[in-house]
C-alpha cells in the first residue's frame, strides 16, 4: 500500500508531533483546560480552528502519499504539526493518536427516499484539530454553491406520512476498521498512542434535522400552521435520534470524549467532572459529553425555541454527563431555558450577542465559549482594529469561564499567517486585561 517514502514521511511527522506533545508547555495547556471545563478559573482559553481554511494552510498538492488513507494520515500530521507550530493557541499537542472506526447510518428516509446528511456528518472529527471536511482527497474541491433540496415531508396535515418516517440504522463496517486499525499500528503504534476509536462527537441538530425533512421555510409556518402535527413530527425524531446513539452504545461504538475531543461548537472536552466507568462495568451515557443546537430558530421566540427546541434537547442532554448548546445565533433572549438544563457546562456566544448581558446572566455556571466575528480575520488583518475589538470581548466577558473560538473561517486568502496574527494579539489582550 506505500513505498519507503512515504511510509519515512509519516513517521518522521509522528516523531515531531510526539515531540511538540511532550514539551512542558503542552502539559500547561492541558492543565489549563481541564481547569477551565471544570469552572475553577477565569483565565480564558484560545482556540484557533482554521476549518475550511485547513485546506489553504495544508494544500492537499503539497501532500507525499498517493494512496487516500495514507493521504488523510499525513495530512492529519501535518496539520496537528502546524496548529502546535505555527498557530501556537491553547490547544496541546497531544500523543493520542484516533484510528477512527469506519461509522455511518441510514439517515432519516421515507418510501426509499432520504433527507439530505440528516445524521451523518461528512466532516471527519479529529482530535485537537475539530471537523475537517476531506481536503486530502484528490480532487477535492470547496462547495460554495446551494445544494438542491427536496423535502422528505412535503405535507404535514397528512398524519401518515409522518408515520412514515424510518428512523436512521448505524452501518459499521467492522472488518474494515480492523484492517484501518492494522495499518495505523504499524505506521505510527511505536511512535504515537493509537486507539481504534468510535464515535466521540455527540450532537443533536435538532432544527436542522427537521428542516432538512420539511425545509427551512415550510419548518417556519408550521409552528403556526400545523402546531399539533409538528410535535408528533418532533416527538419521532427525539426517539431516533437517541435511538441512534443507543445502537452505537450497544454496538460498542462509543468513546469516552473528556480529553483532546472537539466539543460542542467550539472548544475541546478536557475534563474531571466526567469519568470513565471503573474495570467492568459498562460505558453509559453519563461517561460522555454532548451537545445541541437549533440555529435555524434564530429568528424564532424564545418562547417558541423553548416549546420546539429546548425542552425536546433538554429531555435529550440530560442523559449525558455534561453538555453544550448552541452555535452561530444569538442566545441572549434564550438564556434562561439554556441555563435550565442539568448539566449544561458550554454555552456558544455568537459573533452577534451582547457580551456583557449574557456575561451577567452566565457567570461562572458555564463555560462561557465567545465566537468573534471571523470575518475580521479571514477578509483582511487590521490590527488596531482587531485589538480594541479583541480587549472589548475581553472586557464585557470577564468574570466567566472565557474561551475566545475563532471558527467558521473557511479561507484566510491563502494567508495563514493571520492565525498566528491573531493567537498573539488575542495573548496580548488577555495580559492586559488579566494581568
Amino acid at each position: 500500500m506505500y513505498n519507503e517514502k512515504e511510509k519515512s514521511v509519516i513517521r518522521e511527522l509522528a516523531k515531531r508531533l510526539a515531540e511538540l506533545a511532550n514539551q512542558p508547555i503542552m502539559e500547561e495547556r492541558r492543565k489549563l483546560w481541564y481547569a477551565h471545563n471544570d469552572l475553577k478559573t477565569d483565565q480564558p482559553v484560545i482556540d484557533c480552528s482554521p476549518e475550511g481554511a485547513w485546506r489553504e494552510a495544508i494544500p492537499p498538492e503539497t501532500l507525499v502519499c498517493e494512496d487516500e488513507i495514507l493521504r488523510e494520515i499525513e495530512w492529519t500530521l501535518r496539520a496537528r504539526v502546524f496548529r502546535a507550530e505555527q498557530i501556537n493557541d491553547d490547544v496541546p499537542a497531544e500523543t493520542r493518536w484516533d484510528c477512527l472506526k469506519i461509522i455511518s447510518d441510514t439517515g432519516w428516509t421515507m418510501e426509499g427516499t432520504l433527507a439530505h446528511n440528516a445524521f451523518t456528518n461528512e466532516g471527519v472529527m479529529v482530535p485537537t484539530i475539530s471537523s475537517i471536511p476531506g481536503v486530502w482527497k484528490k480532487g477535492f474541491k470547496f462547495d460554495e454553491t446551494a445544494a438542491e433540496f427536496d423535502p422528505l415531508i412535503e405535507d404535514l396535515e397528512d398524519i401518515d406520512q409522518i408515520y412514515k418516517l424510518v428512523p436512521p440504522k448505524v452501518i459499521y463496517d467492522e472488518e474494515g476498521s480492523k484492517r484501518k486499525l492494522a495499518l495505523h499500528q504499524e505506521l505510527l503504534g511505536d511512535i504515537l498512542d493509537v486507539h481504534w476509536t468510535g464515535t466521540t462527537y455527540l450532537p443533536f441538530f435538532w432544527m436542522e434535522t427537521y428542516t432538512k425533512i420539511r425545509g427551512y421555510e415550510n419548518a417556519l409556518f408550521d409552528l403556526y400552521d400545523y402546531p399539533e402535527e409538528m410535535h408528533k413530527l418532533l416527538e419521532i425524531l427525539e426517539k431516533g435520534y437517541l435511538g441512534l446513539y443507543q445502537q452505537q452504545l450497544d454496538m460498542g461504538l462509543l468513546d469516552m470524549n473528556n480529553g483532546c475531543q472537539y466539543n460542542g461548537s467550539g472548544g475541546y472536552g478536557y475534563t474531571n467532572d466526567i469519568t470513565a466507568p471503573a474495570p467492568g462495568e459498562p460505558l453509559t451515557f453519563k461517561h460522555l459529553w454532548a451537545f445541541a443546537e437549533s440555529q435555524e430558530f434564530i429568528s424564532v421566540s424564545p418562547e417558541m425555541t423553548r416549546e420546539y427546541a429546548i425542552d425536546y434537547e433538554k429531555r435529550l442532554l440530560s442523559k449525558f454527563g455534561l453538555s453544550a448548546y448552541g452555535c452561530c445565533d444569538n442566545l441572549e433572549k434564550k438564556l434562561p431555558d439554556i441555563l435550565s438544563i442539568p448539566n449544561i457546562r458550554r454555552i456558544s456566544v455568537s459573533p452577534w450577542a451582547d457580551v456583557a448581558s449574557m456575561r451577567d446572566q452566565i457567570g461562572m455556571r458555564a463555560v462561557f465559549s465567545c465566537k468573534p466575528n471571523p470575518s475580521y480575520v479571514t477578509s483582511g488583518w487590521d490590527e488596531d482594529f482587531m485589538r480594541d475589538y479583541t480587549m472589548k470581548l475581553l472586557q464585557d466577558g470577564k468574570g466567566t469561564a472565557f474561551e475566545m473560538i475563532l471558527k467558521d473561517t473557511h479561507t484566510i486568502q491563502n494567508d495563514p499567517s493571520r492565525f498566528r496574527k491573531w493567537t498573539d494579539l488575542c495573548r496580548e489582550c488577555i495580559t492586559k486585561v488579566y494581568g
